[in-house]
């Protein structure tokens, strides 16, 4: 009874020091997958060959790592890796007989047999070992490279780790003794003959039994223990427990774990010496590695005492995942060598990242199921989540074996023209090189454009050949699309320049996520998931690397250890197109189904900040080019996530999607023109395929689809046109079936809380006018001091108003002083008055105060006090009151009222690009090619008529001043519009 309370008291503790580390299993994974993913991208056979030891010992690491990813993730690309490998080597191994090196291929040769059973995997191997094990060398022990014979048997302590394991596995796979015995003889003449009993190490060779190091202590090279541990790990795995092999094996596998043990440094790691790591005080993660794998093995298999332990592998994994860069690069790894050296962080060779691997698994085996500690992001809602994913991580359109998809895109004009003339045109150029003197414009000149630019066209080139290579499927684009994607993956940035100032992005120090990461990323990755298999596996883990150095490590980055970026929880497009990319990315490229969890319970927790830049009316305050770009954004966003969780996250389950969605129709004054308030561009227009998406997704119809080619800069934005799946249809409620219904006026659309008004005549009346009428407030997203601003359209042009913001933004065009340096921008360039040569302040206490609102079949009436828009102190009351008449042909007229408390001067203003002329001191006449305004001007005094050119980066257009002649403490002027 007492033996068994012992026993259960022994395995609680040992349980409770197992749980007592502090890593996750998805956390774990994660470091693996990124460590992993570097070595691929970065392999390169011809600096050692495919069957050398230093890759062979990363071999190795990734076909543990290979069988985590499958048994998780349902990853099989790590496996494949290996067969590639095998296959393109015909499984065969190094070239020396009896070198331990050139066989050490075989370890990861043997995993794959055991898995796939393949005997052509088995035969180079088991050949090789038959010959070696029937045919024992007699060669000294006293290395010598000079002499082959010295490295027939195993000679250097690494040897331990590159041959035993595979004649030990042979044993099991055959059952052929001669196997085990070769092994076991080979093994305990080397021990014999290197192994110091009094320090419990290994000599790397013979050479180092007399040496000392700086302090005088004897030198015992890190790595090299590191390597028989290692070696140790693979042979105990294979040992059965009653072989009466295995007390000797197991014997010194613990003597030698305590006594690596007790040589941890303080940081976690070991040192290239162990016995003086004062002269090597850098960390060296290769030895490191090894002793981790071996230590957690241990404890993993009670081999070890865990509570003694296990403070030592926490400490040590920590400490390696200290050496991880954000792509995934592990460094302090000693170079090729047969002796302690000195080791930057900037030093890596293959066999680290093979270490790392290793000793992953075993962490991965003793870490807790538990989702990731975030501080964040609730880790209970990322396992929730995980659970609607499926096991692969998907794109938003078809790869290129849809061949039905592709062959009816190839009908299309734009297609055509891509093929026979943009994309062979692109190939014979070449990608256009990131030039830095033209990324580091913007910081000399204020000037975005030439940067921008530059940047634009790479991203453009890689969208351009892949769907051409998509399209005409004969791989005639496919190197240049992988050069590219290697170029992108190894450009400084991805950000543009006026969004990296400080050129952390460009330097690389510190990446920040902007919205051309965003958008531009997410264009990436469905570029790589359209490719497919026409991508190599290096390049497409390149891929992976880039993307968590530059997109998915910044972002958690931000979210769990910093502050969030900006963008998360500002009020404007860049939350959704930032979310939307991010989001998008992650979809596409994650194969780990909690990271790919972790950014939708992000995208959840954080796009209502983007939704609050719309009024609960649903009106977009940044206007219609934004709504065109930010909310078309918030449905690809919306789509990611419905496809991803099969509709079980929906953000458009809510009335206020209603009333967002039905801005596209309600914005229109007529004949699809819109107001151009904010920085919207003048003649911009919802886009079609945004109404015919939210139309689909409310069952208001259900449109045929259509394939749109993307032909514009923002490929990723334009996947929901070109791979035109039905809309994710929203389950709907009483309350969104009431909104529905409210939103039905077809004479005006009125935004209560945005306090702007869209009046169109009645259908089938001679009515030709139609306008809108602007209140609100200058703090609004891509404000512009524009209180009182209206448009006036007849027939197809808006004739007077509003005309929109810049095309291109100068470089300082969002600092505080713009409204005063850029006309376009501050209330001078607006159709409102000018109060004592004030123009409007800029700010949330200046805005318009609706004082009435009257809206009939006949005739709408908007009227707004303006006082507050003015600082000037002798302004006592200006309201501003617009009359919108339906009989005859239309009537619009806009009635400026004021008091002061002195005489001051006034004017107000028209704007407009037509052609325009003064009839008299009371008219004006505006013309295009098809119609003509006349403005009637009435006044409460003489006035007089200025003009001015305004041009920013824009189509030019008038500001006409009709300006008072006298001062007044009262007065009024009065516009009235209506066609000629």
């Amino acid at each position: 009874m007492k033996k068994k309370l012992l026993t259960l008291i022994l395995c609680m503790s040992y349980l409770c020091a197992i749980n007592a580390q502090s890593f996750s299993k998805s956390e774990v994974k994660q470091s693996m997958r990124r460590v992993a993913d570097w070595q691929i991208a970065h392999y390169n056979k011809a600096i050692y060959g495919d069957l050398n030891w230093v890759n062979a010992t990363f071999y190795l690491g990734l076909a543990h790592w290979a069988a985590v990813a499958e048994q998780t993730d349902q990853d099989d690309s790590y496996y494949k890796w290996l067969l590639r490998l095998g296959n393109r080597n015909y499984w065969q191994v190094d070239q020396r007989m009896y070198h331990a090196d050139d066989i050490c291929i075989s370890q990861a040769y043997l995993y794959l047999y055991e898995k796939y059973k393949r005997k052509g995997m088995l035969i180079p191997t088991l050949a090789r070992a038959e010959w070696v094990a029937t045919h024992p060398s007699s060669g000294s022990f006293r290395l010598d490279y000079s002499d082959g014979s010295t490295l027939e048997r195993w000679t250097w302590c690494d040897a331990l780790f590159m041959a035993p394991p595979v004649y030990m596995k042979l044993y099991n796979i055959t059952g052929d003794k001669k196997f085990i015995r070769f092994m076991d003889k080979e093994y305990k003449a080397t021990y014999d003959y290197l192994f110091d009993k009094d320090e419990n190490l290994f000599y790397r060779d013979h050479r180092y039994f007399t040496m000392k190091e700086a302090n005088g202590a004897k030198v015992f090279w890190g790595r090299g223990n590191g390597w028989v541990l290692g070696g140790l790990v693979e042979i105990l795995r294979e040992l059965p427990a009653k072989s009466k092999y295995r007390p000797f094996y197991e014997e010194l596998f613990k003597k030698l774990c305590h006594r690596i043990a007790g040589l941890q440094s303080s940081d976690g790691f070991w040192h290239a010496s162990l016995l003086d790591p004062a002269s090597y005080p850098s960390p060296e993660t290769s030895g490191s590695g090894f002793f981790v794998y071996a230590l957690a093995y241990g404890i993993n298999e009670g081999l070890l005492p865990a509570e003694k332990m296990l403070p030592v592998v926490d400490k040590g994994w920590k400490a390696l995942l200290s050496a991880v860069e954000e792509d995934g690069k592990l460094g302090y790894v000693q170079p090729i060598g047969a002796d302690p050296k000195k080791v930057t962080r900037q030093m890596t060779e293959v066999y680290g990242p093979g270490a790392f691997l290793l000793a992953g698994t075993e962490i991965y085996r003793m870490a807790q199921d538990a989702p990731r500690e975030h501080t964040n992001i609730s880790p209970i809602r990322v396992r929730e989540i995980a659970e609607m994913l499926s096991d692969k991580p998907q794109g938003i359109g078809v790869s290129y074996k849809d061949r039905t998809f592709w062959e009816k895109v190839k009908q299309s004009d734009d297609v055509q023209q891509l093929l026979l003339e943009e994309a062979p045109l692109l190939l014979k150029k070449g990608m256009p090189p990131f030039v830095d003197s033209l990324y580091l414009h913007l910081n000399k000149t204020n000037i975005r454009l030439p940067g921008e630019d530059m940047m634009n066209a790479r991203y453009q080139y890689l969208f351009r050949l892949t769907l051409a290579e998509c399209v005409e499927n004969k791989r005639r684009y496919v190197r240049a699309i992988e050069e590219a994607l290697i170029a992108l993956c190894n450009q400084k940035s991805w950000s543009i320049p006026a969004h990296d100032r400080n050129l952390n992005n460009y330097k690389g120090t510190d990446y920040y996520v902007d919205l051309v990461v965003a958008t531009a990323g997410n264009g990436i990755a469905q570029c790589v998931a359209m490719l497919d298999d026409r991508l190599s596996p290096e390049v497409k883990a390149r891929v992976q690397c880039a993307f968590r150095e530059k997109m998915f490590r910044p972002v958690y980055r931000s979210l769990e250890e910093t502050k969030p970026f900006g963008w998360f929880t500002v009020t404007n497009n860049w939350n959704s197109v930032c979310l939307a990319g991010v989001t998008g990315a992650a979809l596409t490229l994650l194969p780990d189904k909690e990271e790919r969890a972790y950014f939708i319970a992000a995208a959840e927790k954080y796009n209502v900040y983007g939704m609050k830049g719309y009024a609960d009316d649903g009106y977009c305050s940044e206007g219609v080019g934004y709504y065109n770009y930010g909310f078309r954004a918030y449905i690809l966003l919306r789509e990611e996530v419905c496809r991803a969780t099969q509709g079980k996250i929906d953000f458009f389950r809510n009335s206020k999607f209603v009333r967002i969605a039905q801005y596209g129709k309600k914005i229109q004054i007529v004949n699809g023109i819109c107001p151009a308030y904010s920085d919207c561009r003048i003649g911009l227009s919802p886009d079609k395929s945004i109404i015919d998406y939210c139309d689909q997704a409310l069952g208001i119809v259900s449109s045929k689809e259509q394939s749109t080619f993307p032909v514009g800069e923002n490929f990723s934005l334009q996947l929901l046109e070109f791979f035109p799946i039905q809309a994710w249809k929203i389950e709907k409620n009483d309350e969104i079936r009431q909104a529905l219904q409210d939103e039905s006026d077809l004479l005006r659309a009125y935004y209560n809380q945005a306090d702007v008004l869209i009046a169109r005549p009645a259908e089938g009346t001679s009515c030709r006018l139609a306008i809108s009428a602007k209140g609100g407030n200058n703090a609004e997203s891509h404000n512009h001091n524009d209180i009182g601003s209206y448009a006036v359209v007849l027939g197809d042009r808006t004739m007077a108003g509003d005309q929109g913001g810049p095309f291109s933004y100068p470089g300082d065009y969002f600092d505080s002083g713009a409204p005063e340096k850029y006309k376009i921008k501050g209330s001078f360039g607006h159709p409102v008055p000018l109060v004592d040569g004030v123009t409007q302040s800029t700010g949330i206490k200046a805005k318009g105060v609706v004082l009435k609102k009257e809206f009939t079949n006949e005739k709408d009436v908007f009227s707004i006090d303006l006082t507050s828009a003015y600082s000037t102190p002798n302004l006592d009351k200006l309201t501003r009151t617009f009359v919108y008449e339906r009989q005859g042909a239309g009537n619009f007229s806009v009635n400026d009222e004021f008091t002061a408390k002195v005489p001051i001067r006034f004017e107000t203003a028209v704007t407009t690009q037509t052609n325009w002329s003064i009839l008299d001191d009371t008219h004006l006449l505006l013309t295009t090619e098809t119609e003509q305004m006349v403005i009637s001007i009435e006044a409460s005094g003489a006035v007089k008529f200025t003009h001015e050119v305004i041009e920013v980066n824009s189509p030019a257009y008038t500001r006409i001043g009709i300006v008072l002649k006298d001062q007044a403490r009262t007065g009024y002027i009065r516009l009235s519009m209506s066609a000629k």
